[in-house]
């Protein structure tokens, strides 16, 4: 027999490595009452939000999948600040996939204001990582098929004081969380600069979006995940290697979750390259561990 306290810890451990695992198989997890929510109700609650998250940070840009309510990597940024939290109704909005893509698109025009402000104090009271240097809207886009050739110059209109972030802005986000595009509304600029990019204020954003995704159905992002790992669009600039962390990995993980049976019947270099990923996230979790 254990002690009762041994019982409780041994429920802990289960419990963190059944999570564990249901994370790195693209199992569902338990979303609370948002799971229950329809996908206007979930997009209403974006309006909720008072805190930095991925694609919204100001401080430091994070990449990964959101379905798990984990952050990602660090990709780049303020060292030493927290990485940021997950909100519930982001989280939920991505594990929909392309159930959720025609309402986050119709959103792109939704000037509701978060409860989250990026920039600086205008009182000029802000010191630290909040403190920026410059500042200014930009309208930088992911292409659904990457660039072979770089087009003109990102958008870079200076700004001043607060901006408050819109609901517009995290449906742009989350529409790159699920078609594996780097859709960032809101970003560190090395050193000490802050750029948004929100459709609200470059509706060129909306308009891009609208034309590579707005008609856009369970079978077009199955098709346009397998077009990433088939690497047929690969540019030319880009590394075999760069383009498998950047584009092809994350592909096949959001294969994994959407589309299970299509994730299971890769063939070939496809099958390869799923393989590869399975071992380098096996490592991953290994050195958690450790």
């Amino acid at each position: 027999m254990f002690p009762r306290e041994m019982l409780g810890t041994a429920k802990l451990i289960v419990v963190f490595l059944v999570a564990s695992a249901m994370s790195a198989y693209g199992i569902p997890a338990v979303s609370g009452n948002y799971s229950r929510k329809s996908v206007t109700e979930l997009i209403d609650d974006l309006a909720q939000i008072d805190a930095q998250s991925p694609g919204i940070n100001s401080a430091a840009i994070y990449e990964g999948f959101i379905v798990d309510n984990s952050p990602g990597s660090f990709q780049g940024g303020v060292l030493g600040v927290a990485p940021p939290k997950v909100p519930p109704q982001m989280s939920e909005l991505v594990r929909r996939g392309a159930v959720a893509l025609p309402e986050l698109i119709k959103h792109l025009d939704d000037k509701r204001a978060t409860k989250l402000e990026v920039g600086n104090d205008p009182s000029g009271s802000q010191v630290g990582v909040d403190a920026f240097m410059f500042m200014y809207f930009s309208d930088e886009y992911d292409s659904r098929v990457p660039h072979l050739i770089r087009g003109p110059s990102p958008m870079e209109k200076d700004f001043s004081g607060r901006y408050t972030v819109k609901v517009a802005d995290v449906c742009f986000v989350l529409i790159g969380q699920i078609v594996n595009r780097s859709l960032l509304a809101v970003r560190y600029q090395p050193s000490g600069g802050l750029v948004v990019n929100s459709p609200i204020e470059a509706p060129v954003l909306a308009e891009k979006v609208r034309k590579d995704w707005g008609n856009a159905d369970a079978e077009t992002l199955r098709r346009s995940l397998l077009e990433d790992i088939h690497a047929a669009n690969r540019p030319k600039q880009i590394t075999r290697a760069g383009y498998t962390e950047r584009f092809v990995n994350p592909a096949l993980e959001r294969l994994r979750f959407y589309f299970p049976d299509a994730y299971g019947a890769l063939k070939g270099d496809d099958l390869k390259k799923r393989e590869a990923f399975e071992s380098q996230e096996t490592k991953q979790h290994r050195s958690l561990f450790q």
